[in-house]
């Protein structure tokens, strides 16, 4: 069982012994020895019903190891208390200037990954990984995932086989991955960091599940003027003219995931390269994958760019 670290919260301060072995105690089936005369004793006349504190992170959930970390946040495994459930706990700092918008579940202002992440679990969408639940404080902001096990991220499940897997198995995975990134589209999110690292897949069944929408964004119909993703995936139409579409974009880094999955390395290093370099394949491949990665760039149309 994964326990909580016991110096720090993932966000670099120290946690209270007594919190710690709280925890404990209730993963082994045992509890503090209640107060049973202020548990029954009656409420006096007069008195005033205070609302009721809502439930901290603390209280719900404990995290054990770390699974991942990128740029704009640090994973955890963790437990859900009341039930046990197997969680991924994301930690991400606050920063000034992080964008606040409103809640597709209410009327409050939420971080954009959250309100991303609302519109694409309610309901839920194969897929995509879903969220349970988040928290708002002070110097952060704390989503509790949906954890696939067993499970690792599709970039090192590729290095698992040499660093490139068959067209059979790519085709498998890009199926689920066209699948994600078009229920994606369809509520109206672009992932906008489409990679084999922001792929979970489940090492048993082979499904995969679309994670971190921390570089996400709403679908723009008059198009996106700034990039957030990984550069080897950026559009080309943004180098050129820094404004892209949703669509073609996400198309383009599909063509590109492709690419990794069943060449072992990625097609372009730099923006000379997305703009001006030859597609390399390796030895081996078949005419129809290679016929299908070169018709996933031209989906991109640079005569027809949008200025």
């Amino acid at each position: 069982m994964e326990q909580r670290s016991k110096h720090t919260d993932g966000g670099g301060r120290k946690r209270k012994r007594t919190e710690v072995e709280f925890s404990r105690s209730v993963l082994v089936g045992t509890s503090p020895v209640p107060d049973t005369e202020a548990s029954t004793r009656k409420k006096r006349k007069g008195t005033v019903n205070r609302p009721t504190k809502p439930d901290t992170f603390d209280d719900l959930y404990i995290f054990g190891r770390k699974l991942g970390e990128g740029s704009f946040g640090t994973v955890f495994a963790g437990t859900r208390l009341s039930d046990l459930l197997q969680v991924a706990i994301k930690f991400v700092p606050k920063q000034e200037g992080d964008l606040y918008v409103q809640s597709p579940d209410d009327s409050k202002s939420v971080p954009a990954e959250v309100a991303l992440m609302q519109t694409l679990s309610e309901p839920p969408v194969s897929n995509i990984i879903k969220l349970i639940d988040w928290f708002d404080e002070p110097e952060r902001y704390i989503l509790i995932l949906e954890r696939p096990h067993p499970c690792m991220d599709l970039d090192a499940f590729i290095d698992n086989f040499g660093g490139s897997i068959t067209e059979d198995m790519a085709r498998n995975l890009m199926v689920q991955a066209v699948g994600a990134a078009k229920k994606c589209h369809k509520r109206g999110v672009l992932h906008r960091d489409i990679k084999t690292e922001n792929f979970l897949i489940n090492t048993d069944t082979s499904e995969l599940k679309l994670i971190d929408f921390g570089c996400g964004d709403w679908v723009r119909k008059a198009g996106h003027t700034d990039y957030a993703g990984t550069l080897e995936y950026w559009p080309p139409e943004f180098l050129l003219k820094r404004r892209y579409h949703a669509r073609p974009a996400t198309v383009w880094s599909l063509g590109v995931l492709l690419f990794r999955m069943v060449c072992g390395f990625l097609p372009f290093r730099n923006g000379l390269d997305i703009l001006e370099g030859p597609l390399c394949f390796e030895d081996g491949l078949s005419s129809g994958c290679g016929k299908r990665i070169l018709w996933w760039p031209a989906e991109t149309d640079h005569n027809n760019i949008r200025g």
